[in-house]
């Protein structure tokens, strides 16, 4: 059976419980973000497998835990939950490889991986974790948004050590600078950071709206704490519906909010290992397409090919938000949902009279079975679908009143 993927010196931490307080994924485990999965896509996961946390490897005290029995294929959060293994190997790589000439625009147009390699390794990061009494909570990735100090990673890296916790950024010249968090959204595993420095080189967003399956792209980060790592594939599949967070069936039943992450994820399988997550994907012209955030992993751990990351056009959005206001807004249109409905769709429980929905005419009672028509079969393919919106988004959805399907537009509302 398929279980979270651990690095073999560490010993398996259970997946993050959403609502824990002060540390929703327990005293060693960043925060997972919250929500249900949305977007169907073909493929595998007619019902996105939850994500649960995975980790960069450490030589400091790391939390025991008791196992827990797994759904099969698990998809693991790429998240850096156990104390940073620091030193030798990995920073070599990255200064060595950050030292290196850096390349011509001629070159990184043409899609030289090299050249892109070269030119993208001083923005990308490593972020080291510490609890608030300084033990080593683990490490993740990052890269440089704005050159006067912006930095983004995912919510899980950025909360993994709890209240009053120490993060530390690492450039690839070796040099070190303390950040503070500008704004997490759980929902979209997103976080920003801010170091106190100045003309850092940035990498930008690109349109990831306009990529293709088969498309080549290039992730860099720290896996297992080796910085400045640069690996290579393709594009596999486009808007999979991924969920990080522990199944949590009693919680789910809203539409409004949630303490788990939803992505209408890139898949691809270029390698992305525990510590990846927070870094870039890019694309052939060196711009960022995606924030890796997930593996789908074997017990053995390690990659197998099947990485998720958040898709550009929502790393815009919602560091845009987080840097404006410190908070993330996410669509919604003012319904729960009964998580207890067994058949195809959403069976709406519970809705907001002054919400969206009512106002379009969608009634307590009625099945939700589409978003501009992408089949919602379940509860966590309709929040990935929902979540993948813009706020004040036109969107139609299909629904069942009794025996009769009926189709209303509505204009998406905010929650927070």
């Amino acid at each position: 059976m398929d279980t979270m993927s651990q690095d073999p010196r560490s010993r398996p931490l259970p997946v993050p419980r959403p609502g824990d307080a002060p540390h929703p994924h327990g005293p060693a485990t960043p925060t997972s973000g919250a929500g249900n999965p949305t977007g169907s896509a073909p493929g595998p996961f007619p019902a996105p497998p939850v994500l649960g946390p995975a980790i960069g490897p450490g030589d400091g005290p790391q939390a025991p835990a008791p196992r827990r029995p797994r759904r099969a294929g698990l998809l693991i959060a790429s998240a850096a939950l156990l104390a940073l293994l620091c030193g030798g190997v990995g920073g070599y790589v990255g200064s060595e490889l950050a030292g290196r000439q850096d390349s011509s625009s001629a070159d990184v147009a043409a899609g030289n991986v090299e050249a892109i390699a070269n030119k993208a390794l001083p923005s990308v990061v490593t972020i080291r974790i510490s609890s608030s009494s300084g033990v080593p909570r683990g490490s993740g990735s990052g890269f440089v948004l704005r050159s006067d100090g912006y930095i983004v990673t995912n919510n899980h890296v950025a909360s993994a050590g709890g209240d009053g916790a120490g993060l530390k950024v690492l450039f690839s010249d070796q040099s070190e600078a303390d950040a503070r968090i500008v704004g997490v959204s759980p929902t979209y595993d997103l976080a920003v950071l801010k170091v106190e420095r100045k003309d850092l080189p940035a990498l930008e967003l690109g349109e990831s709206d306009d990529l293709k399956v088969g498309q080549s792209v290039i992730a860099v980060g720290a896996p297992l704490g080796l910085t400045g790592s640069v690996t290579t594939g393709i594009v596999s599949a486009l808007n999979r519906p991924v969920v990080t967070g522990d199944d949590d069936s009693s919680g789910g039943a809203s539409s409004e909010s949630n303490s788990r992450s939803y992505m209408n994820a890139i898949q691809t399988d270029a390698a992305i290992n525990q510590g990846n997550s927070g870094g870039p994907l890019l694309d052939l012209r060196g711009k960022v397409i995606g924030v890796n955030s997930a593996i789908y992993s074997s017990r053995s751990g390690g990659s197998i090919g099947l990485g998720f990351a958040i898709p550009a056009d929502q790393v815009r959005r919602t560091s845009d938000q987080l840097i404006r206001t410190g908070k993330a807004e996410y669509p919604v249109i003012g319904l729960d949902f009964d998580p207890g409905y067994s058949g195809d769709g959403v069976k709406v429980s519970k809705i907001n009279p002054d919400g969206p929905a009512a106002k379009a005419g969608v009634k307590e009672g009625d099945v939700i079975t589409s978003i501009d028509g992408v089949a919602t079969k379940d509860p966590k393919t309709f929040l990935v679908t929902l979540r993948s919106k813009e706020i004040g988004d036109t969107i139609t959805v299909g629904f069942k009143t009794g025996e009769e399907q009926k189709s209303v537009t509505m204009r998406t509302g905010a929650g927070s």
